[in-house]
């Protein structure tokens, strides 16, 4: 791998993705938002470039699946924070009306 597209070794890449998939499994548990499910599945993902280093397909194929699930992930998180903010807001009229 050239170094300057991976500044740290394999063994702190795979240690991070671990610690990072972890992280985000236990949010998605904790909020059930499934941006954290996504960025979960995205964050092992960038591991597959070292099942063959030298392919460039792989490499540029992995860049993609991954800026696809980044751009999937980010959309998803605008859209349900809308949607947690309008049922905020109906919730709020339910227990005004009542009140």
């Amino acid at each position: 791998m050239d170094r300057t597209l991976f500044p740290i070794t394999m063994e702190k890449h795979i240690i991070f993705c671990a610690v990072a998939t972890v992280f985000f499994l236990l949010q998605f548990i904790r909020t059930k938002r499934i941006y954290q499910l996504i960025l979960a599945i995205a964050v092992p993902l960038s591991l597959v470039v070292y099942v063959a280093p030298e392919n460039n397909t792989v490499f540029y194929g992995v860049g993609i699946a991954e800026a696809v699930l980044l751009v999937l992930a980010f959309i998803l998180s605008i859209v349900q924070n809308s949607r947690d903010k309008k049922a905020e807001k109906l919730k709020q009229a339910a227990a005004g009306a009542e009140g």
